[in-house]
């Protein structure tokens, strides 16, 4: 049987830990406070059960891995996710927002999860009328100016918990038939899972994660995205993982280990810019493979506490990132000013190889120091500097409730990643709630985890994030404000492709009203600056606006009626003729989609 050996007295950390919910021994490890190697354990939570990577109010997290992962080399998720939807899942069972039973607020994760299982299967069929986008009504080529697309939309939700595992499975797949335009017939992949399972509890637990979208190649899109791409500018991003996490805790501390598996692809049509030779995109994919470790010694004078960790990873694949490695060694000393505000202080060292032109090779000292504050209205700030990646960049998390119907969320951070790189550690760090859509952050809330904004290259990058959302909840209506700004800065190109930089800026805000309790509308609104090469243009300005009307009209059947109009058909589908490219802001494109949804 384990032993336990529990510590005499208590500590100013110890109260700190209380104060955070987290496990014995560890103030406030969380999966922003470690720099690149693993956490001590994952973040403690603000408030309900949620997937992955999320802790259990009141408790200690149930899931360690995710959120460890989440401070390894790479990007984090690219920001908050605020867009309430597409018309026709707005009031199906299981995509109302809505909890499943048994799955807590958030979804699967939950630290001793009651037995269920449900499935949702429904299918939809959509009509959607497109005008406009490049080329203007009446284009060039053999598009008639005008598009008909017909969409077959069948779905699958499962959440379901045993004594030992919690999951969530939502599968969207779209298939699509264009009436003038055959050639980009096909189907739109969407998926979203997620498979927790603890082996020996408190001990041994193992994470799965799945993710597959489509975007756009050129990018120029809000970072949400949008529903008509063109074939010839189509990619389609899948990543899965696994990660085997063991804890234990011994007389002196709490040990951590962790390995993970990661593979992410991008597929689709090599992509080139203007008068070059060589594409700036091209199929890609990379395994690597993390084992990490740490361990938290028990607070020392009540007040501080040691935490020696390490992590490495080895990356095969194409690229920048085939032969690739990033390992991490350091130590991190904590103080407890008070039980909510805990200083911190690391130092260490990095060696990283990335085999692009010119060939990278970083092996530099590394350092931070900063604070995490849990605010006593139920909020986190995880604030520092640091020397990381062999730059200085200040690193910040944010959540706060603002009022009892108000929540604040907002981050900025600085790293040296691929996309592919980024995109395979945010899904690898992230969970699922139980509406399928991915979370992660301090508090659980919905991330995008990856960016229509920048255009998809295999590049190797210093990115800058940030975003920050408000959120506001009524009875009846959910009003959301996002900015979101995006940065990628070329350090070396892949060999036979060609890089740049490119950044982006977006603000959006959004409102879902509930009519009655059969009949759901939402409103959407977004304005952007994108400053790509692949967009052929120095910077080039996007607009977007949508309404949406849901209405239920038997309780497994949902009409739906939604119109969009976006400048941005660059980026999304050329009615212009097969030969364009899609690029180039010139037209509006209006989109006018009527529908219908059927559970079972």
């Amino acid at each position: 049987m384990r032993k336990i050996h529990r510590l005499v007295g208590v500590s100013w950390l110890a109260l700190a830990a209380a104060a955070a919910a987290a496990t014995p021994g560890v103030a406030f490890a969380d999966s922003g406070d470690s720099g690149a190697s693993a956490a001590a354990t994952s973040g403690a939570s603000t408030s309900a059960t949620t997937a992955s990577g999320s802790s259990v109010s009141g408790g200690a997290p149930a899931f360690p891995g995710a959120a460890a992962l989440s401070d390894l080399g790479g990007a984090p998720p690219f920001g908050t996710a605020v867009r309430l939807g597409d018309a026709g899942t707005l009031l199906a069972p299981g995509l109302s927002g809505e909890s499943a039973p048994g799955a807590g607020i958030g979804g699967s994760g939950s630290a001793v999860p009651t037995p269920f299982i449900q499935i949702q299967p429904s299918i939809g069929a959509t009509e959607q009328f497109v005008t406009g986008g490049y080329g203007g009504y009446g284009g060039s080529g053999n598009g008639s100016g005008h598009e008909f697309v017909t969409s077959i939309n069948p779905s699958l939700l499962i959440n379901g918990a045993t004594r030992a595992t919690t999951f969530t499975l939502a599968y969207n797949p779209s298939i699509q038939f264009y009436s003038n335009q055959s050639q980009d017939n096909g189907i739109n992949q969407s998926l979203d899972g997620v498979i927790d399972a603890t082996l020996i509890p408190q001990m041994l637990t193992v994470e799965a994660r799945a993710y597959a979208t489509e975007q756009a190649t050129s990018g120029g899109l809000p970072p949400g995205g949008s529903s008509v791409y063109n074939n010839n500018n189509r990619t389609l991003t899948q990543s899965y993982s696994i990660t085997p996490s063991f804890n234990d805790t011994f007389e002196t501390g709490t040990l951590n280990l962790l390995y993970s598996a990661q593979f992410t692809r991008q597929s689709g049509n090599t992509a080139y810019l203007a008068n070059q030779n060589n594409p700036y995109f091209e199929t890609g994919d990379v395994f690597a493979q993390t084992e990490a470790g740490s361990f938290t010694t028990v607070p020392f004078f009540r007040r501080f506490d040691d935490t020696p960790s390490f992590s490495a990873t080895e990356d095969v694949g194409s690229g920048v990132l085939n032969g690739a490695h990033q390992y991490f060694i350091k130590n991190t000393v904590r103080y407890a000013i008070v039980p909510h505000v805990v200083l911190s202080a690391s130092g260490g060292y990095e060696d990283l190889a990335y085999s692009g032109i010119p060939p990278t090779l970083i092996r530099d000292a590394t350092w931070s120091i900063g604070a995490r504050i849990r605010f006593p209205d139920n909020g986190i700030l995880v604030a520092r500097y640091q020397h990381l990646y062999g730059f200085n960049a200040p690193y910040i998390r944010l959540t706060y409730q603002l009022t009892q119907r108000t929540t604040l969320s907002a981050g900025y951070s600085e790293a040296l990643s691929t996309q592919q790189q980024g995109i395979g550690l945010g899904v690898a760090s992230s969970g699922v709630n139980s509406v399928g859509l991915p979370i992660g952050g301090l508090s659980g809330q919905p991330v995008l985890l990856s960016n229509q904004s920048l255009s998809v290259q295999s590049s190797l990058t210093r990115n800058r994030q940030f975003s920050a959302a408000l959120t506001t909840q009524y009875t009846y209506d959910t009003v959301s404000l996002s900015v979101q700004a995006y940065q990628d800065t070329l350090v070396a190109r892949a060999p036979g492709l060609v890089g740049f930089s490119q950044k982006s800026a977006t603000v959006s805000i959004s409102e879902s009203h509930q009519f009655s309790p059969y009949a759901t509308g939402t409103v959407y609104f977004d304005y952007g600056r994108t400053d790509s090469p692949a967009l052929n243009s120095s910077t080039t300005s996007t607009y977007g606006f949508s309404a949406a009307f849901t209405y239920r009209l038997s309780p497994t059947l949902y009409a739906n009626a939604q119109y969009s109009l976006t400048n941005n058909a660059y980026g999304g589908y050329d009615i212009g003729g097969y030969g364009n490219t899609g690029y180039g802001s010139q037209g509006v494109q209006n989109i006018f989609t009527v529908g219908f949804r059927k559970t079972f």
